[in-house]
């Protein structure tokens, strides 16, 4: 999914968000909303570890250019080809750890409000368009299984 429609959906959701919990105030927000977009760090970091730069703007074109191509192919052929990227942030490890943290801080409960929007997102676009359901679930397991299908 584009990050303007994260940005937008997750401006849509934070807003009803404080609409029916009005005591989260700006603050509370703020961070649902920005954690429902910058989650997706994980994807130019990946990029930036691969391609060896750090280019934003170079990230994102080349993540276009790769999901316009796989979106040209048959569904069939998408679920058949879909490849793994790992996104540390995508996983459920990220949410455990932030339910611990969430007794700790509100802040970690909001960033956890967010993500968890952003994976709910992610997961319907993944299942319309075929893409890889290894961006959800467990990050550790897909790495590890990853590696084991390199050797």
């Amino acid at each position: 999914m584009l990050p303007k429609t994260h940005a937008i959906l997750g401006l849509v959701f934070s807003l009803i968000f404080l609409a029916i919990f009005p005591n989260i105030g700006i603050f509370g927000f703020i961070i649902i909303w920005f954690s429902s977009i910058f989650i997706d760090v994980d994807h130019y970091l990946y990029y930036a570890y691969t391609r060896n730069s750090w280019s934003l703007k170079e990230a994102y074109n080349w993540f276009i250019k790769k999901s316009n191509a796989f979106l040209e192919m048959s569904y069939e052929k998408r679920i058949k080809n879909a490849k793994f990227v790992p996104c540390i942030f995508h996983g459920i490890e990220m949410i455990l750890i932030l339910i611990v943290l969430s007794f700790l801080s509100k802040i970690f409960l909001f960033i956890l409000i967010g993500i968890v929007f952003h994976q709910l997102l992610d997961f319907i676009h993944i299942e319309y368009y075929g893409f890889s359901l290894n961006h959800i679930g467990s990050q550790t397991y897909n790495i590890l299984n990853y590696r084991k299908q390199k050797n």
